[in-house]
């Protein structure tokens, strides 16, 4: 039987409220014990951990792999491998493929195909709407038990009430949860970025805030109605967490996730980074940049999620607008087919290699322990996607784990991802804190010193 042994660790667990120095052993696909005295058998592979954390491994309930469809963008073994670098052992891919994940069909090829990349869990979403179409629902049974943890027509927002309302109750009668993206697209047709002062300098029809908030407070409106639980996707405005935390107070059982690139960045940096910095929901104001950071602070966001959106520098309308970005200043409007070319450009940017170094920043500026970061990224998304035997260092888990360095000082360099994407606004930037250790399911599947697989 196959040991690994982590000695002199901080083991951290919000699960158990555990933090603290510590042995842990794994033996085969498990972890079977851990403490300060844990004795160590001499047959298991150990490995110092002194200085570093040992928490349960990180898992994202929000990415997009592009497979099958999209292989210039990313592949389900580009992906896993680059989500196992940023130290994910699961990620939920999202339904926007080509053909839609939505038959058991689709499900099962997602599946079939993840261990091959020998790296992080593929967790499949079900569309919640065939075709992403918004009109017919999916089987949810069926989808359920090809292996599907969580429904989502994510980047088509539901904007049928019936729809919706159906989804919710037959989500809920299937035990899991309906994942949303909140945007009222009669009000952000043709917008190209946040709106405010840099879309007016810029000369672009901005997208409101009051977009995500008119859909937010009307589909917590129909969760109180049912009575039945719902998920937020990415949120990025003050105004929707206000929302939120109200209807949770009022007993509508309302979890939400916000993204690494929204709590670290607001609508200023389209002017250095052009359709680098283009996603939906948009880059918002330092003040809704700032409301996001309070409420991960102080419990009222659930979760962050990468929102990994790998494109090719084509769909990102690299070529037209590379000779208008950076830009100094805002001042000087864009001309007509530059404004075009960034409101038509792929939203979204890749994530799952940088979202554990700008998380920690958090960490190292005080706002959040590290408990609450393990939380946010493992064991709250473990809840979601209602993986019960993850997201937890508890004796009997599954032993997927990630060993991170906090101090460990790093550049970001696109070119060196596993990514098969670049578009990235964070490149040069210095970060502090990086997975050095993945381990899914008792086996080894990134280690910084070594690079990916096979280091164990």
């Amino acid at each position: 039987m196959k040991r690994i042994m982590l000695l002199d660790g901080r083991l951290l667990d919000p699960r158990s409220k555990l933090d603290t120095d510590g042995n842990l052993l794994i033996e085969s696909d498990r972890i079977v014990g851990l403490g300060r005295d844990l004795p160590v058998p001499a047959d298991a592979l150990k490995i110092d951990c002194h200085g570093l954390w040992v928490m349960p491994g990180l898992i994202d309930p929000h990415v997009h792999l592009r497979d099958p469809g999209f292989p210039e963008k990313e592949t389900i073994r580009s992906g896993l491998r680059a989500a196992a670098a940023g130290g994910f052992t699961a990620v939920a891919a999202m339904a926007n493929t080509a053909p839609v994940n939505d038959t058991p069909e689709i499900t099962r090829y997602m599946l079939e195909r993840a261990p091959a990349a020998e790296a992080a869990r593929l967790v499949p979403v079900a569309a919640v709407t065939r075709g992403l179409r918004g009109r017919d629902l999916v089987d949810f049974p069926a989808m359920v038990q090809a292996g599907a943890r969580m429904f989502s027509d994510d980047g088509l927002p539901l904007d049928d009430v019936g729809v919706l309302k159906q989804a919710l109750e037959a989500a809920a009668s299937a035990g899991f949860a309906v994942s949303l993206h909140e945007e009222d697209r009669a009000l952000t047709v043709s917008g190209a970025m946040n709106a405010g002062a840099v879309a007016q300098a810029l000369g672009v029809k901005g997208i409101p805030a009051s977009a995500e908030t008119e859909r937010v407070g009307r589909d917590l409106a129909i969760a109180r109605e049912l009575g039945t639980p719902l998920h937020l996707a990415h949120v990025s405005t003050a105004g929707a967490l206000d929302l939120i935390t109200a209807a949770r107070a009022a007993g509508v059982a309302v979890s939400c996730e916000v993204t690494p690139h929204h709590f670290i960045l607001d609508d200023r940096t389209v002017l250095t980074c052009g359709a680098d910095a283009r996603m939906a929901p948009p880059l918002r104001s330092p003040l809704d940049r700032d409301r996001l950071r309070r409420g991960l602070a102080d419990g009222s966001i659930d979760m962050i999620a990468t929102d990994h959106a790998p494109h090719d520098p084509d769909s990102k309308q690299h070529s037209l607008l590379a000779r208008h970005f950076p830009r100094s200043c805002a001042a000087a409007p864009l001309p007509d087919e530059a404004a075009h070319a960034l409101a038509t450009a792929a939203n979204g940017i890749i994530g799952l290699e940088t979202a554990l170094g700008l998380a920690l920043t958090l960490v190292h500026e005080g706002l959040i322990t590290p408990l609450r970061l393990v939380e946010l990224m493992s064991a709250n998304p473990a809840r979601l996607l209602r993986l019960d035997n993850l997201g937890t260092l508890a004796a009997g888990a599954l032993a997927d784990i990630t060993v991170v360095d906090p101090k460990l000082e790093w550049t970001v360099n696109p070119e060196q991802f596993c990514s098969l994407s670049r578009n990235t606004p964070f490149a040069g930037w210095r970060l502090k804190g990086q997975a050095v250790l993945t381990i899914v399911a008792g086996r080894v599947v990134h280690d910084a010193r070594r690079g990916s697989a096979d280091a164990a």
